[in-house]
């Protein structure tokens, strides 16, 4: 027995070898698919992730591809409310005018409004929110009117994935987190059916280079070979009794469900958004709406302009309409924190992407994701073809290294 297990037991380690390995290199082609999120090491000789790597580029594609394809901004926003948007700010804002205005004119003209009369300042109280509701009522649908020239969607995905760089991983972990286990465990799998032909062709052609070369066809094929399961077919094949389709693909409405919970709830927040209106590359437009509207009120309105003049004096109302600006964005961005707010408005769009995205012909579906498959596909098959090859020249020598060197012939 010992001495069968010494002639024939390193043939059936083959086996086991190349499952081992087919597993580790498909674990590893994943984790250098997402990590490290910073470059470790010094060029050349370094990793990043690939997908931290490219942010700017995954996330623009997310836009243009995804989100693009099933209406883009105008879709997002005809699916919110924006009865219930205003209703929220006009029922949040009111209780805090008074502290508004009380700050803004501490802040302006301290003295002058310390000595007004009650009567008066709650007259100013009174005037500003009678107003407010009917600014509200403009600015809003003036926000809805002219929402793409405001808000640069690209914008604010790209910047919120590289603030984070592990967001564009989670979310990819949690609409392809079952695609991505198969990819590594099948590594296991096909791994073990190539060192089954292995171990058969090392038994009669034991040549030096058998083992290495299978352990290269080991580190590149099964990895290669997951990722078309994962992919293909596109559409539903039928053979026999049997339907097959990609395994991404199949999970399609499971998918959709999963990525719009996580887009809205983590990326496209009523929070971000604001931030964007105001502090992105657009800002300059959203002020200018913001100053014409506030504008209007103070200039427009009679009422107000003689209350507000008659507070402050003529030689304060121009400071007073920037304080005012300030002040509006403000509790603007305050409010817009709030996270029953922003858990409403985000449940509302979920639904709306959920539906399209669930919607879509798999073939610009399967874009969710693949692109971050493919687009460094082979840096990762050939690593792991590499690292085969490593694991293939370890089984000769560790395995069968006393035989080889026993006959030299092989090794020519």
């Amino acid at each position: 027995m010992n001495a069968w297990l010494s002639a024939y037991g390193g043939y059936l380690l083959i086996p086991f070898i190349a499952a081992a390995a087919g597993w580790g290199t498909n674990w590893l082609a994943i984790k250098m698919t997402f990590y490290p999120l910073e470059y470790v090491g010094k060029f050349p000789f370094g990793w990043r992730g690939v997908v931290p790597s490219r942010i700017r580029k995954f996330a623009t594609g997310m836009v243009d591809t995804t989100i693009g394809r099933i209406g883009g901004l105008p879709a997002m926003v005809e699916a919110i409310d924006m009865n219930e948007v205003k209703a929220y700010f006009l029922e949040s804002a009111t209780p805090m005018i008074p502290e508004a205005v009380h700050g803004l004119m501490r802040e302006q003209r301290r003295v002058m409004w310390e000595n007004l009369p009650a009567p008066t300042k709650k007259l100013v109280f009174q005037v500003v929110e009678m107003e407010m509701r009917e600014g509200i009522d403009g600015l809003t649908e003036d926000i809805h009117d002219h929402f793409e020239r405001l808000l640069d969607l690209r914008e604010l995905v790209v910047r919120k994935c590289e603030e984070n760089p592990d967001l564009l991983n989670q979310m990819v972990f949690a609409c392809a987190s079952k695609e991505l286990r198969f990819l590594v465990f099948s590594g296991a799998f096909f791994g073990f059916g190539f060192g089954v032909v292995q171990a058969l062709v090392w038994f009669f052609v034991p040549q030096w280079w058998v083992l290495p070369f299978f352990g290269f066809l080991v580190g590149t094929l099964t990895n290669w070979i997951a990722i078309q399961l994962i992919f293909t077919p596109l559409e539903p094949k039928k053979f026999g009794p049997f339907t097959f389709q990609g395994l991404f693909l199949k999970r399609q409405k499971e998918i959709s469900e999963e990525f719009s919970r996580v887009f809205t709830e983590d990326v496209l927040t009523a929070k971000e958004v604001v931030h964007t209106l105001v502090h992105g590359a657009r800002s300059d437009r959203t002020m200018a709406l913001l100053r014409a509207h506030i504008s209007e009120i103070m200039e427009n309105k009679l009422v107000v302009q003689l209350v507000t003049q008659t507070a402050v004096g003529p030689e304060g109302y121009a400071d007073l309409k920037d304080a005012a600006l300030e002040k509006a964005i403000q509790y603007t961005e305050e409010l817009a924190e709030d996270k029953d707010f922003n858990r409403e408005q985000a449940r509302v769009v979920q639904v709306m992407l959920n539906e399209r995205i669930s919607a879509q012909p798999p073939a610009e579906f399967q874009d969710l994701v693949r692109p971050i498959f493919h687009e460094d596909e082979w840096i990762l098959v050939a690593i792991g073809g590499a690292l085969g090859a490593l694991v293939g020249w370890g089984q000769l020598v560790l395995l069968f290294g006393e035989r080889v060197l026993a006959s030299g012939a092989n090794w020519t």
